[in-house]
């Protein structure tokens, strides 16, 4: 393998490069031997080598100039590795239509992590996702119902996947070291098939949750009457942080219903 570019971290990227040798290792662990996979991100390699010798075939997605270079030049050698150069959020779609991926795996960008991850939960994979975060983001993605840092990604990660905190990592894991902790998210598919269109529910949690400090009943006022509520088992008086998904997945359905 040649050696990579210069691991001089862009800010404008958001990018903070991963060295932590036990963490790197439970990443590339997490997804099976042989599996097909795409990795956000891969900047100077440190997850990407550990993938490349364990799964079948890997797709990196890759914004920076250097780093996309140094993987396509190392793509000529290796036909078990291809390069997708440019923004995720604009390539993701195409990549995992053309791909047809098990896993997807990253050290998310920082600054692109909350829509990154609004795109991610709506792509129902056989496999799953292993994906780093600022703490603060994991712990939103990860927390349950009443929880004050419960959000709509909370909801929407749920809609195909089951989710957990794999690890928890200190800014010295990286270079250059952030400002805050990081940590790890498994999310594995459930397997139960949703009751509504991934669409329909990313709308309807985006209105919900406009105006934490107001009701359910505030926040879809003309749209859905109290009554509307109490016939799918909703106190209206709930705020959005108060409902767990299956309650946003009877909103959505009663929503496209009035429709």
């Amino acid at each position: 393998m040649t050696e990579s570019p210069s691991q001089h971290a862009k800010k404008s990227l958001g990018q903070h490069f991963l060295r932590d040798h036990n963490a790197i290792r439970r990443i590339a662990t997490a997804i099976p031997e042989g599996a097909v996979a795409i990795e956000i991100g891969p900047g100077p390699g440190a997850i990407t080598e550990s993938l490349l010798a364990r799964v079948g075939r890997l797709t990196v997605i890759e914004m920076d100039n250097r780093f996309a270079a140094h993987w396509q030049n190392e793509a000529e050698s290796n036909p078990r590795l291809s390069v997708i150069h440019g923004d995720v959020l604009q390539e993701l779609d195409g990549a995992v239509t053309a791909i047809h991926p098990e896993w997807i795996a990253g050290n998310l960008p920082y600054n692109i992590s909350g829509p990154l991850t609004a795109k991610l939960a709506g792509f129902n994979l056989s496999g799953g996702m292993v994906l780093m975060y600022q703490r603060e983001v994991a712990e939103r993605i990860a927390a349950g119902p009443g929880s004050k840092v419960y959000g709509g990604l909370s909801v929407l990660v749920r809609h195909y996947y089951d989710v957990k905190r794999l690890l928890t990592l200190p800014p010295g894991a990286f270079v250059p070291p952030p400002k805050v902790h990081s940590a790890v998210i498994l999310m594995t598919p459930h397997g139960k098939t949703p009751a509504c269109s991934y669409e329909l529910l990313q709308k309807t949690v985006r209105q919900g949750f406009a105006h934490r400090r107001k009701t359910i009943n505030n926040n879809f006022r003309g749209e859905l009457s109290a009554e509307d509520f109490e016939a799918i088992a909703i106190d209206p008086r709930k705020r959005p942080e108060q409902l767990d998904y299956d309650a946003w997945v009877r909103i959505a359905i009663a929503l496209s219903n009035k429709g």
